[in-house]
C-alpha cells in the first residue's frame, strides 16, 4: 500500500441511495437548539473492487425534532488492491486516508443532497457545518 498516493481519476461515484430520512419540522422555534452528529460504516468487495461508505447524518433537538439520513455512496476504485494491506487473518486494512478521501466526499455530497431536500420544509436554507474528514473517521457506527 502507498501510503498518500490517492489518484482521484481512480475513484467512481457510481450510485447513491438515500435509504432513509426523517424529518421533523413541526415546532421550529428560534431558540431551538440541535445537535450535529455524524456516523459512517464501511464495507467493500476487494474482487470488484468496490467500496460502500454508509453516512448517518443526524441534526436533532432533545424532543427529536431535526432531521436523520442514512445515504450510501458506492465506489468502484481502480487498483484498490494499492489502498490496502492484508492483516494476520488476510482481512484488508485500509489506509486511513484513502477512508478520509471517501468520506469527504461522500459527506460533501451529502450536505448538498440534505440541503437539497431540506427546501420544502421549515428547515429551508440550513446548511450543514463543515467536518473533517479525518476526524470522521473515529466515528464508525458498529452494527
Amino acid at each position: 500500500m502507498a501510503e498518500n498516493l490517492i489518484v482521484p481519476e481512480k475513484i467512481k461515484l457510481f450510485h447513491i441511495d438515500v435509504v432513509n430520512t426523517y424529518i421533523n419540522d413541526i415546532t421550529i422555534t428560534d431558540n431551538l437548539s440541535l445537535e450535529f452528529s455524524v456516523a459512517h460504516n464501511t464495507k467493500h468487495n476487494l474482487e470488484d473492487e468496490r467500496v460502500k461508505i454508509e453516512l448517518f447524518i443526524n441534526l436533532l433537538s432533545n424532543e427529536e425534532i431535526g432531521v436523520k439520513f442514512h445515504i450510501d455512496f458506492h465506489y468502484q476504485i481502480e487498483d484498490l488492491k494499492d489502498q490496502y494491506n492484508l492483516n494476520e487473518n488476510e482481512s484488508p486494512i485500509f489506509s486511513g486516508q484513502f477512508i478520509a478521501t471517501l468520506l469527504g466526499i461522500s459527506f460533501s455530497t451529502a450536505r448538498g443532497i440534505i440541503f437539497q431536500q431540506l427546501q420544502e420544509t421549515n428547515f429551508k436554507g440550513m446548511v450543514l457545518p463543515i467536518v473533517s474528514p479525518f476526524k470522521m473517521l473515529a466515528s464508525r457506527k458498529e452494527e
